[in-house]
């Protein structure tokens, strides 16, 4: 019956440097652009990490609800950055070729309407002979 009434924490803490030495490995094969961002953004993933940890606690001393952040919450949180990063990529090329479209398209009228002046032009003096007459 003590075994039933008992909780054992099995969630212990990883230190700063074991969060960021994950981040560092989790992001060595990611493009992100530049390659000075790697370390901020590993930095920032170790940040977020660590203030929802504090924020749990602070939590806890409020409230009396546990919440906890484990190992497995963090390397969730570096795989949502990859796949929003992904997905936000996905969204520029597309608006990128929208936009290239758009601009094909304004680069081809305006080739049409010189085309047609050009035309105007040349039958001007066909309208007027025509208009007299």
């Amino acid at each position: 019956s003590i075994v039933n009434c008992c909780t054992i924490d099995w969630f212990t803490e990883w230190p700063r440097e074991a969060l960021l030495s994950v981040a560092r490995r989790f992001f060595e094969f990611t493009d992100l652009g530049k390659e000075e961002l790697k370390p901020k953004i590993s930095e920032m993933c170790v940040e977020i990490h660590t203030s929802v940890s504090s924020m749990a606690d602070q939590f806890y001393e409020e409230l009396r609800r546990k919440y906890y952040t484990t190992p497995t919450s963090y390397l969730e949180l570096i795989n949502l950055y990859t796949s929003m990063l992904d997905e936000k990529r996905q969204e520029l090329v597309l608006a990128k070729d929208r936009f290239q479209t758009g601009l094909n398209k304004l680069l081809e009228t305006n080739e049409l309407v010189d085309k047609m002046q050009g035309e105007l032009t040349a039958l001007e003096p066909v309208l007027k002979q025509r208009s007299e007459d």
